[in-house]
């Protein structure tokens, strides 16, 4: 039903005015203070890094946290990643609505900074079943419009609910050279990853990275790098590029946390 009405309504005349989306003064209410960061989320004390080297994966642990009606918790009440934040929305929006609207979840393309068909960005999209119009709402970068006046976004894969809000999981993991999204700032987004040393991915051989890619410019340029090399202490800045993205106290916090897990890597 979904992915027919998302195929009709791409074909459909664009243009009407934003006053005719359902609910909008409620929806733009609740995402308007979200803010798409992961920092404040990973340097705090309790989250911890972890390296599988044998499966060539790593782990963010307590990265994700719940009330105790499991609802999912943004750090400082708004700061969040893409599947957070969608997540908070839908919660918050399901009261909202009767049974003529349908709400799941969806990874997308999004032609700025997230292009990749294996891209892992998560939206909501909304339909009516009563005029078969379909909504999509990024809660990440503030957009809620008829889909198909959205035409830097292209739908993946569309889902009822998210894995790890059905299994209330604390962590999140990714194979080595994938990155997790920082934030974004400038035109630039931040993303962090552990990537293996000239092909070599054991104690002696990894980097914690942060790297940057610029909005529309599909390269990533690392911008700090902390880890081993051969057993050896390995580690790089790009002054310029780092202190215009993040504060001193930021760069500050960031070095520190990726000393502590170095340490606890033996």
């Amino acid at each position: 039903m979904m992915l027919a009405v998302l195929t009709s309504c791409r074909t459909a005349v664009c243009g009407e005015p934003k006053n005719d989306l359902p609910f909008y003064e409620a929806i733009m209410g609740i995402i308007q203070p979200l803010e798409y960061s992961g920092f404040p989320v990973m340097v705090r004390p309790q989250v911890n890094l972890s390296v599988d080297f044998d499966r060539r994966a790593w782990s963010l642990q307590n990265i994700h946290d719940y009330d105790a009606q499991g609802g999912i918790i943004l750090e400082q009440g708004h700061y969040g990643l893409c599947a957070e934040l969608a997540t908070y929305l839908y919660e918050k929006l399901k009261p909202m609505l009767d049974a003529r609207f349908e709400v799941k979840f969806a990874m997308a393309t999004e032609s700025g900074f997230f292009s990749a068909e294996n891209s892992n960005h998560i939206v909501l999209l909304m339909v009516d079943r009563a005029s078969h119009e379909a909504y999509l709402i990024d809660p990440s970068f503030h957009k809620y419009a008829k889909i198909r006046d959205l035409p830097e976004y292209h739908v993946l894969d569309i889902q009822d609910s998210l894995g790890f809000i059905k299994d209330k999981s604390h962590d999140v993991s990714f194979f080595v050279d994938q990155a997790i999204p920082l934030y974004i700032k400038d035109d630039f987004l931040l993303s962090f990853s552990v990537i293996a040393v000239d092909g070599k991915f054991n104690r002696d051989n990894f980097l914690f990275v942060v790297s940057a890619n610029r909005r529309n410019k599909f390269w990533g340029r690392d911008i700090l790098a902390v880890g081993r090399r051969r057993g050896q202490l390995d580690d790089f800045e790009d002054k310029f590029l780092l202190q215009q993205l993040l504060t001193a106290d930021q760069i500050k916090i960031l070095e520190s946390k990726f000393n502590d897990w170095l340490q606890q890597i033996r």
